[in-house]
């Protein structure tokens, strides 16, 4: 048993069983004497580092070790939870694209010009009467105004009408494209189309329009973009990631290409509202592909009219499952796992050709 007191600044004596001992300095640099050998300490925050003539050793409080334990245990679990939430928002993104709303396209309508503005014109006439008088000539630059104000009104009126027809004949061409549209003109639909389809996660492109109906092809990507693990729970209810099973992978890649095609549809149907059906061709590419026309194969093909689509529930429908629905479906799962495979084409003349010159334009 022993003690300690400060008798100063930096001083610090204490007692025990061993005898008296001195401790002169601040804590970050403090010298031992006394009872013993002379020591040397140097201790910041949890840590203590002591050194002698005999040898060294340094000391960390338990509170110290505890809680850099804490602490990294906290950081993995950071890294854990945010590991988990990528692969569920993965996931989220792959199988609800149907789910998003596409406005249905509407007869544009250009804004009215506004009137100009009088102030404006009043002073553009006045430069422009009173240009090369000398700034001397006041009678002359004071005529020159008057001149402008009696101008300015007439200006005005002018400058409105014309602003009036040239917005007449912008809307009268915008009309013109709107009636395109709507009579299902192939040019203009498939401009539309391939402007929808610009931003779209999957790439897809219009390749035919035929009265009522638009032919498209979507390129989609292999079950490798699928997520190899799966939000899940530990025995004792806390989360983490297992793998999925080749039949899970399976499951979420149809499900992936379902969302695909029907946003696809959906999108198609809301841009070009003359259209009443939507033929879809889905594409992929397989870079380990054993032979060259196996690079580039069909994965799926169907027919989507217009009143199936608007009677679907959509947030409550299975996406895979109306890729098999659909009118004229073709989708090939082989295996106990359902894995989705190309597609013979070899009966299908029309989506044969499109095939072969897809390949071709490669």
């Amino acid at each position: 048993m022993g003690f300690g007191v400060r008798i100063a600044p930096g001083v610090r004596i204490s007692a025990s069983s061993r005898g008296i001992r001195a401790g002169i300095g601040p804590r970050a640099a403090r010298v031992h004497i006394g009872s013993g050998r002379t020591t040397f300490s140097s201790g910041v925050g949890p840590f203590t580092y002591y050194t002698s003539a005999g040898g060294s050793r340094r000391s960390t409080s338990s509170g110290g070790r505890a809680s850099l334990s804490a602490l990294e245990r906290q950081a993995r679990a950071v890294e854990r939870a945010e590991e988990i939430a990528e692969v569920h928002r993965v996931e989220q993104a792959l199988v609800t694209l149907h789910l998003e709303h596409f406005e249905p396209a509407a007869r544009p309508v250009l804004p009215a010009p506004p009137p100009p503005n009088p102030g404006k014109v009043a002073r553009a006439l006045r430069a422009e009467e009173r240009a090369g008088i000398p700034w001397w000539h006041v009678r002359a630059r004071r005529q020159s105004r008057r001149r402008a104000a009696e101008r300015t009104p007439g200006a005005v009126s002018q400058q409105h009408t014309v602003a009036l027809a040239q917005h007449a004949s912008a809307q009268a061409e915008i009309d013109g494209q709107w009636a395109r549209l709507l009579a299902n003109h192939p040019d203009t639909v498939i401009a539309a189309l391939e402007a929808a389809f610009e931003d779209n996660a999957s790439p897809a492109a219009p390749i035919d329009c035929a009265g009522v109906t638009a032919t498209v092809v979507v390129l989609f990507g292999t079950p490798k973009a699928v997520p190899e693990r799966k939000p899940a729970t530990t025995p004792s209810g806390r989360p983490t990631l297992h793998k999925r099973t080749k039949t899970e992978r399976n499951q979420l890649y149809a499900a992936a290409l379902g969302s695909t095609v029907l946003a696809t549809v959906r999108e198609a149907l809301a841009v070009a509202p003359g259209l009443k059906e939507i033929r879809v061709l889905v594409v992929r590419k397989d870079p380990a592909a054993p032979s060259p026309e196996e690079y580039l194969t069909a994965v799926y093909a169907g027919r989507f009219p217009r009143d199936w689509i608007d009677r679907l529930n959509w947030p409550r429908l299975d996406p895979a499952e109306q890729l098999l629905l659909a009118p004229d479906a073709l989708l090939r799962r082989r295996g106990s796992a359902g894995e989705i495979a190309p597609l013979d084409l070899t009966a299908e003349r029309d989506l044969n050709s499109v095939l072969t010159q897809l390949r071709q334009s490669l």
